[in-house]
Parts: structure tokens; C-alpha cells; sequence
């Protein structure tokens, strides 16, 4: 006997608006705490009379707090409980966010972004690894969409922050970037009530004991990989546009249309891959979105022409987020539901290792030749060498969970 189409939805739509709820998670932790320092660069190196190569470096501790919070990850869901270790991880984000405006010493700056990056790691995993979860409950074309309403929450988070944070500029002029911070806090903070609510009405994953799972999950190696590159590449494009965009001469209010572009591209990105995600096996999805993020931050390093840039911002929004859920969803249907956060947690890891290497070798490359466009380019050819890996990726398991609906 058929199911009865409503029984079948109202659990869909309640899954829906808990994932929604989760969206908060890369909200606060990509949209406030890493990419929001782009738009926060130029006005910091103004004030504080930084070198690109020390713009660099603050992105680059982050990168390592990401990976340091992305190897303890597993562990701390497991000796915690995966609820508590997720809304702790958002609450300390929400911390670090206000301590940032407390200080103009480059030496607490650069730990309270190790701060942000080991904290942003716990709430974006195992926001991720719930999400999931509830993924697995449900037939591809639905845990596609519900994977990308998660990924959405990062652009929600760039479009917010570009409308936030260069209001306070215009206000305030570039002395004004620590009441940016406190704007970001602010705005981290509803999400964290977001999620927390949403994260105590969900499934949970089944954690191992600590200590109990490795570190390397078998059957990722080309995947993890690609994404290791897709790391190294997208973060300094995330790092510097904004500065190159100031430096070509772009007007603050054009600046902030192109930040606000990038963001509603990376909101809307999951409903535009949906067909691509619900039909890629192994890592085929992630290839195209490399193939096509590399052109995204290939532009801006042959032209500075502003429709270009602008198609830039755009393309590279539609892409990476999804990206991200293109990986997330070919680790999570290549083992075991108790390995899911170890999965994610070992993809994270080899990602942020990645980003640890990319603001720092961008920003010296732009202190050397005076501008970003060597920096970008390299990022091109290591995202297109990413392809590469991700298509060798053996295909997914075809099939999902016996009570998928």
C-alpha cells in the first residue's frame, strides 16, 4: 500500500525547519566569525598599519585554531555529548566575536582568532554532522535540499554582514571596525539561540567512545585530498577581494553590493546545484563546482574590470558553499552512520590544514608584487588540480538508510 503523501511530508517539513534553525551554525561560524574579517581587512590594515602579510597571518591562526578545534571535534562530542559540545562551540564563537573589538594589540588579535577558529570548527562539524543525521531519514532529493538549506546559513551570514558592518564604517570611518566586531557578536548571538533551539528538537549522531575511532576513515583519501586543496585555494579569495576590490578603486557602497551578490549567490547555491547534488556519485559534483570556482577566482587575477569582478563574486558564492555540501554529502554516504562525525571531522581537519597555507602565502605574494593578482591565480591552478582529485573519487554507495522517506 502507497504511503499517504502527508504522513510522509509532515516529517519532511518538520526536518526542514529544523535544519533551518541549524543554518545558524555556519551563519555565526563562516558568515560572522572567518569571512566577515574580509570585510573588516582594509579598515584594520588602515588603522593598525598592517602589511598584507600580517592581514595574511590573521586568517592563517584562524586556519589553525579551525584545525585544532576540527581534530578535537569527535572527542569532544563524545565525552560531552553532541548537543552540548555544538551550542558551547557557537557560545564561545559569540565571546571571541565581542573580544575582538577589545583590543588593538596584534598579539590578542591573533588569539582571539585561534579562539574563533577552534570554536567555529566544533559548531560548523557537528552542526553538520546533526544535519546529516536527519539527512539520512529522508530520500536523496530531500537530504539534498536539506544539506544546502544548512550550507545556505553561510550565505545568509556574508549578505548579513554586508549590510551590516559597512554601515558602521560609513558611520564611524575605519577606527570604527571594533563596533564591527560588536555588530558581528550581536548578530551571532541570535543565531546561536537559533540553533541551540533547533539542535535540541533533532536526532543526534551515535558518537564513538574517544579515543575509540582513527583519525583517517577509510575510503576518503582522494576526496579529503581535494578538499585539502579547495582549502588552500577559496581562502584567499575570501581573505583578500575586498581589499583588492578597495585597491582598484571601487566605491565602499559598490564594495558592499558585491559582498551582499557573493552571499544571496551562496544563499540561493543549494537550490541551483540540487540536480547536480541529488545525481553525483563519489566526488563528480565537487569536481564541476571546482572546475567552476577556479574560474570564479581566476577573473579577478586577468582583469579588473567591475562587471567582471562582479560575475566573479557571483560565481564564487553559486559555488563554494556548495562545494562544501558536495563534500559533506559524498563523506557522509561513504560510511557508516556512528562514523559520520569522524568523517566530517577528518574532512574538516585536511580543510583547514589547507587553509593554514593559503592567507599567509596569498598575502606574501601580494606584499612581493603589489597587488593580489598572483595570489589569486595560484589559488586558481591549485582549485583546478582539486578537480582532479575529487573526480577520482570512487563512486558513493548508491542507496540510503532501510527507514528513508
Amino acid at each position: 500500500m502507497a504511503a499517504d503523501p502527508l504522513t510522509v511530508a509532515r516529517p519532511f517539513r518538520r526536518d526542514l525547519l529544523i535544519v533551518i534553525g541549524l543554518a545558524a551554525s555556519p551563519l555565526v561560524a563562516l558568515g560572522c566569525s572567518r569571512f566577515a574579517y574580509a570585510l573588516l581587512l582594509p579598515a584594520m590594515r588602515s588603522d593598525l598599519g598592517w602589511s598584507f602579510t600580517t592581514a595574511g597571518l590573521m586568517n592563517t591562526v584562524n586556519a589553525v585554531g579551525y584545525l585544532v578545534g576540527a581534530l578535537g571535534t569527535a572527542w569532544a562530542a563524545a565525552k560531552l555529548g553532541q548537543r552540548p559540545a555544538f551550542v558551547g562551540s557557537l557560545v564561545i564563537t559569540v565571546l571571541a566575536l565581542a573580544a575582538t573589538a577589545a583590543s588593538s594589540s596584534l598579539e590578542v588579535l591573533l588569539a582571539v582568532r585561534t579562539i574563533l577558529g577552534i570554536a567555529g570548527a566544533g559548531a560548523f562539524v557537528l552542526g553538520g554532522a546533526i544535519t546529516s543525521t536527519i539527512s539520512r531519514r529522508h530520500t536523496p532529493h530531500r537530504a539534498a535540499v536539506l544539506i544546502g538549506t544548512y550550507f545556505a546559513g553561510g550565505g545568509v551570514g556574508i549578505v548579513a554582514s554586508g549590510l551590516l558592518v559597512p554601515a558602521v564604517f560609513e558611520r564611524l570611518g575605519p577606527a570604527g571596525w571594533p563596533t564591527g566586531w560588536l555588530v558581528l557578536a550581536v548578530l551571532a548571538a541570535v543565531g546561536t539561540v537559533a540553533a541551540t533551539i533547533a539542535a535540541y528538537a533533532a536526532p543526534t549522531t551515535p558518537a564513538a567512545a574517544p579515543g575509540s575511532r582513527s583519525f583517517w576513515v577509510s575510503g576518503l583519501g582522494r576526496l579529503a585530498s581535494g578538499y585539502l586543496l579547495f582549502g588552500a585555494g577559496y581562502i584567499g579569495y575570501m581573505t583578500f577581494i575586498i581589499a583588492m576590490l578597495t585597491q582598484v578603486g571601487l566605491s565602499p557602497k559598490e564594495i558592499a553590493a558585491f559582498w551582499v551578490a557573493l552571499g544571496v549567490a551562496g544563499a540561493v547555491s543549494g537550490q541551483v546545484w540540487a540536480r547536480l547534488l541529488r545525481g553525483a556519485r563519489g566526488g563528480s559534483a565537487a569536481a564541476v563546482l571546482f572546475v567552476l570556482l577556479a574560474v570564479a577566482t581566476g577573473i579577478p587575477a586577468l582583469t579588473s574590470a567591475t562587471p567582471a569582478l562582479y560575475a566573479s563574486g557571483v560565481l564564487f558564492g553559486l559555488c563554494f558553499l556548495s562545494l562544501v555540501g558536495a563534500v559533506t554529502a559524498a563523506g557522509r554516504d561513504a560510511v557508516e552512520p556512528a562514523d559520520t562525525t569522524a568523517a566530517l571531522g577528518m574532512l574538516t581537519t585536511v580543510f583547514a590544514l589547507g587553509q593554514v597555507i593559503g592567507p599567509w602565502f596569498t598575502g606574501l605574494l601580494a606584499d612581493r608584487t603589489g597587488g593580489q593578482q598572483w595570489g589569486l591565480g595560484v589559488s586558481a591552478v591549485v582549485l583546478l588540480i582539486g578537480a582532479v582529485l575529487c573526480r577520482l573519487q570512487p563512486p558513493r554507495r548508491i542507496g540510503h538508510d532501510p527507514g528513508a522517506r
